[in-house]
Parts: structure tokens; C-alpha cells; sequence
């Protein structure tokens, strides 16, 4: 079953004291990559975070948001700057020396004149603590990114299939129009070899070499086998539970291929317009399989 890398979740959850939400964008792209905004609290654990989504949502450009709200009394650490505070109360000594002055300072004064002699710290939350608020909806919301993602995939697979349907029947009508251009062309051959040697005599078992050499030239049934082969391939991808969406991408260049290799060898006009068709659905397949993990 084929996943889509455009999904859409959002989760929230809530505790005596916190208030969490979550929202998850995803769009295709070829590698992982997430943008993740989050209060600074949650700084530390965005490792942790990116290496849970890759592993279980593998490819896509992802847009993680996280809104959290604690309303537990704050924490902080207070740390006097002993050497600034000494050397404002020397700089007001020596100022109060020049003017003739001596000044006395009491420590409330000197806090109230000197703000910076004490720095405030806020003590972030704990990290194990937060992760363990955040794991829960995390997974949930990840769960709900994935069941999106299936039934896009689903819809995405389902027209896949009857492109490929089409793709075989088109293929069906060049093998068949194949061997009727082969006897057109030979006998083609045969009728402007004999127009143009009127009566004079030629070997017949050389123009039946050169019909066989002609033949083989045009024949593309090997190309319409190996076609039908990367078909069947590719159904067999369809039914796996992995992750096939780059498999499926190089399988439909081999496919390409083949059909180009039709192309160049067929001289046929009517096989050239069944290509045209053919070519159609596959740039629609390549269109689609841009958005499958």
C-alpha cells in the first residue's frame, strides 16, 4: 500500500498545571526535513523529536509547531558579580575622594544604584519531565499523520492502477500492430527491389537475408517484453508494506525507456501515436509517485 508524504495532524493535551498542542505539515520532498518551532524549553529535546519523526514518517518537508503553556511557579538561580560590585563600590570611593566626599553605601542602596550586581537565572523545566508530557500526544499525532497519509496513498494507488491498466492495453496494441508492420515493411522491400530491377535478375535468397536483417532492425518485441516485465514489477511493488516510492520511481524510468527504445526502432506511424498515449500516462504516474514515500 502506497503512504503520501502531504499529511496533515494536530494533537492537544493538557495537565493540572499545562497546556500542549501540536500541528504537523507535511508536503513531498525528496529527503527529510523538518522545520520545528517550539518555546526554548523544548530546544534540548529537538534531536529526540526529529529522529522519532524520521523514523516512522520516513520523507517529506514537515513544518512541526508545539504551543506550550505551564502555569507551575518559575524556578531561578541568583548569582552575585562580586568583582563588578567591588569595583563600582572602589569607583565611588575614588569619586568621593576627588570631590571630598565619603560616601557610605548600604547594600540596599548599593542594589537600588547597581542593579547588575545580582544576575537572575530561569531554571528550564526538566527535560525527561517535558518529554514525557509531549511523548504521548506526540505519538498520537503521529499515528493521525499516518492514517491521512494511507488514504491519500490509497486514492493515489487506485489511479496508478488504471493508468498501468491502460499502459498494458496500449502495449498489447503495439505487439499487435508490431508484427503487422513487419510484413507491411518486408513487403514493402520486396516490391521496390523487384520495381526497380524490371526484368534483370536478382538472388532471391539475398533479398530474403536483407528482409531478415530488416526484421530484426524493427523488431521491438523484446522491448514489449521487457516492458510488460516492469509492469508486472510494478504491481508487485503495490502489494508490499515498504516503503516503494523510490523503487517505484527508477522502475518507471526503466519503463520510459523501453518505450523510447519503441520509439527509435519502430518506423510506424500508428505505433508512434499508441507511444504518444503511452508516454501520457507515465509523466501522470511520475506526477503522482513525486508525492509517495
Amino acid at each position: 500500500m502506497l503512504r503520501s508524504m502531504t499529511t496533515f495532524a494536530r494533537r492537544e493535551a493538557a495537565g493540572p498545571d499545562w497546556n500542549l498542542g501540536l500541528e504537523l505539515k507535511s508536503v513531498n520532498s525528496r529527503y527529510f526535513d523538518l522545520h520545528f518551532k517550539a518555546p526554548r524549553e523544548f530546544s534540548p529535546l529537538e534531536d529526540r523529536i526529529r529522529r522519532y519523526l524520521k523514523q516512522n514518517l520516513a520523507r517529506g518537508r514537515m513544518d512541526l509547531f508545539i504551543q506550550y503553556e505551564s502555569f507551575e511557579e518559575a524556578s531561578a538561580s541568583f548569582r552575585p558579580k562580586i568583582g563588578l560590585a567591588k569595583g563600582y563600590l572602589e569607583a565611588v570611593e575614588r569619586l568621593g575622594k576627588a570631590i571630598g566626599i565619603h560616601p557610605v553605601i548600604s547594600m540596599g542602596e548599593l542594589l537600588t544604584l547597581f542593579k547588575d550586581a545580582i544576575s537572575a537565572k530561569e531554571e528550564l523545566a526538566d527535560v525527561d519531565s517535558l518529554w514525557n508530557r509531549l511523548r504521548t500526544p506526540m505519538e498520537e499525532l503521529v499515528e493521525s499523520a499516518l492514517q491521512m497519509a494511507l488514504k491519500e496513498g490509497k486514492a493515489t494507488e487506485e489511479d496508478i492502477r488504471k493508468r498501468l491498466k491502460r499502459i498494458e492495453e496500449l502495449a498489447a496494441r503495439i505487439s499487435v500492430r508490431s508484427t503487422e508492420s513487419l510484413k507491411e515493411q518486408e513487403r514493402k522491400m520486396r516490391e521496390r527491389i523487384i520495381s526497380r530491377l524490371d526484368d534483370l535478375p536478382f538472388d532471391e535468397q539475398r533479398l530474403i537475408q536483407e528482409a531478415a536483417i530488416l526484421s530484426d532492425r524493427l523488431d521491438i518485441n523484446e522491448e514489449i517484453v521487457r516492458l510488460e516485465s516492469h509492469i508486472s514489477q510494478f504491481y508487485k511493488y503495490l502489494e508490499t508494506e515498504d516503503l516503494v516510492g523510490r523503487k517505484l520511481d527508477f522502475l518507471l524510468q526503466e519503463i520510459f525507456r523501453e518505450v523510447n527504445t519503441i520509439t527509435s526502432k519502430s518506423y510506424d506511424s500508428t505505433i508512434s501515436h499508441i507511444v504518444v498515449e503511452i508516454k501520457s500516462e507515465v509523466e501522470k504516474i511520475r506526477e503522482q509517485l513525486q508525492n509517495i514515500v
